[in-house]
């Protein structure tokens, strides 16, 4: 049941997705549905029950009204790797984020930091075929974890990032990375039994 109502986001972020303008045309990524699957279902397994509920929820409403969550997330980074771009040509046409939204998106953030921090140590080859952890290592085209997740989560309802934060807490408080578990699930999904295997397996 969890799986089929994730692959029903993927659905919608997917056709999302494809209507989203890159500033150089069409992006290859936008044809590489498999890719764009693990990577999606890979975060979503990670959350409970009720953030997959409500996200679902919101999700097809947005779809429904013509809002474009994908188009928004991506112009939404521009903020933090273009700001005068982002000010000129991107914010005058997003959904304002409310005020509350942003204490527990930097509560989310930092804890996502932290666990990336904590899985490139222990396991650098994975970590670094992925993006870099930080936004002091943002590139023009290259964007960091943290950019990235900051533009996703400037998107989502409150009632969701409320969920989410409560839900960081409780992973830290029984010591748990939201890393390690992303992680052990997409290896999974690539074909691999362990993420051992996995690191072992990069030169």
């Amino acid at each position: 049941m969890k799986l089929e109502k994730i692959e029903r986001i993927i659905e919608i972020e997917w056709d999302m997705f494809q209507h989203t303008e890159n500033m150089g045309g069409r992006a290859s990524c936008q044809d590489d549905f498999e890719t764009f699957y693990i990577m999606r279902r890979t975060q979503y397994e990670t959350w409970t029950d009720e953030m997959i509920d409500l996200y679902l929820d919101f999700s097809a409403g947005c779809q429904s009204k013509g809002r474009n969550l994908v188009t928004e997330k991506y112009a939404n980074m521009m903020q933090y790797t273009d700001l005068h771009y982002y000010n000129k040509h991107l914010k005058p046409f997003l959904p304002e984020t409310p005020a509350e939204s942003f204490p527990l998106i930097n509560k989310i953030v930092h804890a996502m930091i932290d666990w990336e921090q904590d899985f490139a140590k222990a396991y650098p080859k994975l970590a670094g075929s992925g993006r870099p952890i930080t936004s002091d290592m943002d590139k023009y085209g290259f964007t960091s974890m943290e950019t990235y997740a900051r533009g996703e989560l400037e998107t989502y309802p409150v009632a969701l990032l409320k969920l989410y934060a409560d839900y960081v807490d409780e992973l830290k408080a029984k010591g748990k990375s939201l890393s390690l578990m992303s992680q052990e699930i997409m290896v999974k999904l690539y074909g691999y039994e362990t993420i051992e295997e996995a690191e072992a397996s990069l030169q």
